[in-house]
């Protein structure tokens, strides 16, 4: 078994689980009615999505995929931030 085939095989077993993954928040996204938890979940999809492109560009041929991920992996936290603010009306 060469090198590739074993990135092969843990890249797959890697998006089987970020998919999994998915889904269960996902579905706890739509089955809850508490706001908090919505955005905690949101957090969770915004990062799934960042995993699940860190396993794509395993087999890109670019050097610019790692500063998209580190860049929205900013952008992220900026978002749950805005939306805990609103979620306390401005309150500390």
């Amino acid at each position: 078994m060469t090198p590739t085939h074993l990135l092969w095989i843990f890249a797959g077993v890697s998006a089987a689980i970020i998919g999994v993954s998915m889904l269960v928040v996902l579905w706890r996204a739509v089955t809850t009615h508490n706001d908090a938890r919505r955005a905690v979940l949101a957090d969770i999809i915004y990062v799934t999505v960042i995993a699940g492109f860190l396993v794509y560009t395993l087999f890109e041929r670019s050097s610019i995929v790692y500063d998209v991920v580190l860049i929205a992996g900013l952008g992220g936290a900026i978002g749950t931030i805005s939306y805990a603010r609103i979620l306390t009306r401005g309150r500390r």
